[in-house]
């Protein structure tokens, strides 16, 4: 029976989707029926990973920083499908590096690629979602509002992310919803090399610092989607969903065990 939290049938385009938690969003939605747009700007692996999900994938290589190739992909799209439900906007990266001695276009390109290419993705989606009376969820980070040295470019770029998913809300409600997800530490293959240098054991031991023992997998990620993008959250929309496993311990903590040290 279709509702709830049902995505049969439906059509959602996954920004990023050729690697990491993306492509474990999108081979989740695949699994609960929805057709995905895997998206990338490397043609040949969105190829493979539109292949390896069969018949409910449609390969789309486009960079978004090139909004005519966007929307190229968003007629592909229409043929394809003739109407689009859903995006999820994944695309995103962090750069670390101390703010006093940053460079300004190194800056400037995390905005582009946290903010900017949600922004365009969605502006270029609009106009199909608002017909199906679709859903967007962007994806953000739990560094938006946890300071974090030598993080500060993606941590703005992420605030600012969550700040577009409500104010698209306000503007394009009553016909699309708009969310957040926020995830904390994923392990992905790409978090395994730069974050835990190859570790599954330094991942075990990150994941004993949250509330539920483990780092979080890309299918915590995508069942956060699935929902924002279902009917169970119809009366869901501007809202920053959080999936990091939970807190341990708050500034008050943090204090107290300072003092023990």
């Amino acid at each position: 029976m279709a509702g709830g939290f049902d995505v049969r049938d439906r059509v959602i385009w996954v920004t990023g989707s050729s690697r990491g938690i993306g492509r474990g969003v999108a081979e989740h939605l695949v699994g609960a029926g929805a057709s995905v747009v895997v998206h990338g700007r490397d043609a040949e692996r969105v190829g493979e990973v539109a292949g390896a999900l069969g018949d409910a994938a449609f390969p789309l290589a486009a960079d978004l920083r090139d909004e005519e190739a966007i929307a190229a992909g968003i007629e592909a799209i229409a043929a394809r499908f003739g109407r689009l439900d859903g995006l999820v906007a994944n695309v995103g990266g962090a750069a670390h590096g101390p703010l006093a001695t940053m460079e300004v276009e190194r800056f400037r390109r995390q905005l582009d690629l946290n903010l900017t290419g949600a922004f365009v993705a969605a502006r270029a989606a609009h106009p199909q979602l608002a017909a199906a009376r679709g859903a967007v969820v962007l994806i953000s980070a739990t560094a938006a509002t946890n300071p974090t040295p030598e993080f500060g470019a993606y941590g703005a770029a992420k605030a600012a992310v969550e700040h577009l998913a409500r104010s698209l809300a306000a503007e394009w409600g009553p016909d699309v919803r708009v969310n957040a997800v926020s995830p904390g530490l994923v392990r992905t293959e790409g978090s395994l090399r730069s974050v835990f240098r190859g570790s599954e054991e330094l991942a075990a031991r990150a994941g004993r610092t949250t509330a539920v023992g483990r780092v979080g997998e890309p299918s915590d990620i995508a069942y956060a989607c699935q929902y924002l993008l279902s009917d169970a959250a119809a009366y869901v929309s501007g809202a920053v969903l959080v999936v990091d496993g939970g807190p341990t311990e708050g500034p008050t903590q943090r204090i107290l065990r300072a003092l023990e040290d």
